[in-house]
């Protein structure tokens, strides 16, 4: 019952990060290891600044 409990906050979590367009880590390792497994992997740090980076540095991000 416990497994289930966890696993329903982590896939509610997972998915208001989604939502909220927050970056998610452990996706982007799991698509590197199956989709690319010979590249070099960003670390955690580095992920979320180029997220950060691609979601309010590109052409059309601003109202203003």
């Amino acid at each position: 019952m416990t497994d289930l409990i966890a696993s329903l906050f982590a896939r509610t979590g997972s998915l208001l990060r989604a939502i909220l367009g927050a970056p998610d880590y452990g996706r982007y390792l799991q698509h590197m290891r199956a989709v690319h497994p010979g590249d070099r992997v960003m670390s955690e740090t580095e992920f979320n600044h180029a997220r950060m980076n691609d979601r309010y540095n590109r052409s059309g991000s601003r109202c203003c």
